[in-house]
């Protein structure tokens, strides 16, 4: 019997690069960028206006430099106005904490795996949604750089500074709500890359998101096992459901996560290449990888059991952000393997008898982080269910 083994990396994730658009500029920009033209198109979402402040008159003296007497036939003069100062006021501190921290936020997520990114907000691979991203990471950006430059503003009106400053909270706040809706953010502006290009961002342009991961999940578990030409044509159709691709090139995926090939680790002996029939890397979020070398693709255990147990993997980094939440863990073992076989056959519409047919193999071979058991089921609902720490 041909081997029936799936593969999964225990290998991290390796950082990758932003791509078109302009995003690593707009990202590394925070760093190197004092001030941003930072143009507000929509009513009340942002005030960028400045007061002119006039500053009250100096109390007359006399020759000698004495304050002079009054004159019982003068009118009193104008009492001096208190002047206040944006960044004195209580807010202004906290108020600038919050909205670079919400920057700060989706740049460490864009910087550590645009494309997971791109996924985890349904953001389409396509030059519009590389665009759209670009546009929502400069809006909040300006928005930051607007926010730390009116700390000296002044006015005579505190409320009026108190009130701008609640404006800069709202701005993020509906920048970050639009944004993950695909709405368009009500903002055009212009930013100087530190590669010394100018970056114009159309705020009035929306997107399509991509399709909720339930939505794709259940398309999956539903979908017949013959949507194509042969096994291996309709284990890519099924991988298309899930709005993802299915790539031959197993040596490409091999140089995304490198594999502990032929490490001994008790139960959790690593597969080699010749015996993996493909698997998940986490750099790559969007791709399934396949080995044509392995026979199992001219099976029916391709679409009804293989290619549903590597989109479990995908699953599971969806729901938990990462592809070893706690909830595998049981008593310091790593049940990742046979949680996603557990996960598989409750979700993802697997076929039973060839997930535990593949269990049974890999366990000859010395390959037993596979087997499923009540463990692996708790653990599958859980993650399910958004409960992605240890139970």
């Amino acid at each position: 019997m041909p081997p029936y083994q799936q593969y999964h990396p225990m290998q991290p994730p390796r950082k990758t690069g932003i791509g078109a658009g302009g995003i690593t500029a707009i990202v590394a920009a925070v760093i190197v960028i004092p001030a941003l033209l930072f143009i507000a198109v929509t009513a009340g979402l942002m005030t960028v206006a400045k007061n002119h402040i006039s500053q009250g008159a100096n109390e007359p003296t006399n020759s000698y430099g004495n304050a002079s007497p009054s004159d019982p036939n003068q009118a009193d003069p104008e009492p001096t106005s208190t002047v206040y100062r944006m960044d004195e006021r209580p807010g202004y501190e906290s108020m600038v904490t919050y909205v670079t921290d919400k920057l700060d936020h989706y740049k460490d997520e864009i910087l550590n795996n645009n494309t997971m990114f791109m996924s985890e907000y349904r953001i389409p691979d396509t030059q519009d949604g590389t665009d759209y991203m670009t546009g929502y990471m400069a809006a909040l950006l300006g928005t930051v750089n607007e926010a730390k430059a009116a700390a000296d503003e002044t006015s005579e009106d505190p409320d009026a500074l108190d009130a701008k400053i609640d404006s800069y909270r709202t701005t993020v706040d509906t920048l970050e709500a639009r944004f993950k809706k695909g709405q368009a953010l009500g903002v055009s502006m212009t930013v100087t890359g530190n590669d010394g290009k100018k970056y114009t961002v159309d705020g009035s342009k929306s997107i399509t998101l991509r399709p909720a991961w339930d939505e794709l999940e259940q398309r999956v578990a539903k979908a017949s096992n013959s949507l194509g030409s042969g096994n291996a044509a309709s284990a890519q159709k099924l991988v298309e459901l899930a709005d993802m691709k299915l790539s031959w090139d197993i040596d490409e995926g091999f140089r995304q996560c490198p594999a502990f090939a032929g490490t001994d680790d008790g139960d959790n002996k690593a597969l080699t290449k010749s015996e993996t029939f493909g698997f998940y890397c986490p750099a790559t979020p969007n791709v399934i990888y396949g080995n044509r070398s392995m026979p199992d693709w001219n099976m029916t255990y391709a679409p009804a059991a293989g290619v549903r147990h590597e989109l479990s993997h995908h699953a599971i980094h969806m729901r938990c952000g990462t592809i070893e939440p706690e909830a595998v863990m049981q008593n310091g073992v790593n049940r990742t393997e046979g949680v996603m076989n557990s996960y598989a056959v409750k979700y993802m519409g697997a076929n039973r008898a060839l997930i535990q047919q593949s269990i049974d193999y890999a366990a000859s071979t010395g390959h037993k982080q596979y087997r499923m058991d009540a463990f692996t089921d708790r653990a599958a609902e859980r993650i399910h269910s958004g409960q992605c720490n240890a139970g």
